[in-house]
């Protein structure tokens, strides 16, 4: 059976212009290219993760042994409403060189951009990123635990930290669920009036919006589905990232379901290969890393340079990583 992804899902029912941002957005944010993707017909519903396996044994004939049904725990994924609607002003569109049309087509453009942006970061920093929006991966791990490494166990004062995850995607791993049947609202491009009334006076302008957004959330049904590299630093005589982060991360996970993507930011990907030494004959530098054990690696900019896991009201994490 084929794996859905995010587009997949969302341009069964859009319209070609809009299949098309989707895609043009997708490639600035690996998140929802990789993920597995569910249409769902409600906007929150339950699901149940594995959390322990079922007792079995070996048992003479004639004996019995104790059964115990395995641990699962009932979930509920909650679908959150992302806004990509666009407007502007009709007489800044019309001084526009570009043209009218052209100017709108940047506008949902470059707001579908932004809204994919933000559900990337809303995967791995949840309501950190945006306190409207679906629970994270970060706030799953909760810093703690078997599934979750710190880079600098014992460090304090560190203010430039950031996180790389390990993940398995699909219906028994991690996946996004898109509400409504997987179905953007789509509304057509109109002259509206943009109005404030105040006492007796009336203020406004016309301008030319259109109504784009969906709802989607973020299933985890295996808690065995995720480990985060924590506090990951930058700062002189701190650790950075490491092969050896890496494989003490892999070797976390069970047998046969490990990840089958890495995800890490533009200086995360640089510190990885400095740290490994060119053992070619003309000395030339360690290639750029795209894999580790045939695990593709993902650089996105959704993971930032600035965590901070200590509130949901505040946090950098949001801001997009720095240079590489």
């Amino acid at each position: 059976m084929a794996v859905l992804t995010t587009a997949d899902v969302l341009k069964i029912n859009a319209s070609e212009e809009l299949g098309g941002l989707i895609d043009e957005a997708i490639k600035s944010n690996p998140e929802l290219g990789y993920f597995a993707a569910s249409p769902i017909t409600r906007n929150a519903y339950k699901t149940l993760v594995a959390t322990a396996l079922p007792s079995v044994g070996f048992r003479a004939p004639g004996t019995w042994r104790t059964f115990a049904d395995g641990s699962l725990d009932a979930r509920t994924v909650e679908c959150k409403y992302i806004d990509a609607s666009w407007c502007v002003e009709k007489a800044l569109a019309e001084q526009s060189d570009w043209g009218a049309d052209m100017l709108y087509a940047y506008q949902a453009q470059s707001h579908l951009n932004a809204a994919f942006y933000l559900i990337a970061q809303e995967t791995w920093y949840g309501t950190l990123a945006d306190a409207n929006g679906f629970n994270g991966l970060g706030a799953f791990i909760g810093g703690t635990g078997d599934y979750y490494i710190d880079a600098n166990a014992g460090e304090s004062s560190l203010t430039d930290t950031t996180s790389v995850f390990l993940v398995r995607t699909g219906m028994d791993g991690i996946q996004y669920a898109w509400g409504s049947n997987g179905q953007l609202t789509e509304g057509e491009i109109k002259d509206v009036l943009l109005a404030n009334k105040s006492d007796s006076t009336l203020t406004g302008a016309w301008a030319t919006a259109q109504e784009v957004g969906g709802w989607v959330g973020l299933q985890i049904s295996d808690k065995n589905a995720v480990c985060q590299i924590g506090n990951i630093s930058d700062t002189a005589n701190k650790k950075g990232l490491t092969d050896n982060l890496i494989y003490d991360a892999l070797s976390r996970f069970p047998v046969g379901k490990g990840p089958t993507g890495i995800f890490m930011n533009r200086r995360s990907l640089r510190q990885l290969r400095q740290s490994r030494t060119a053992t070619n004959a003309t000395g030339a530098p360690a290639p750029v890393p795209t894999e580790i054990e045939g695990i593709p690696i993902y650089v996105t900019d959704a993971l930032g340079n600035a965590e901070d896991w200590s509130s949901s009201s505040s946090s950098s994490s949001s801001s997009s990583s720095s240079e590489g």
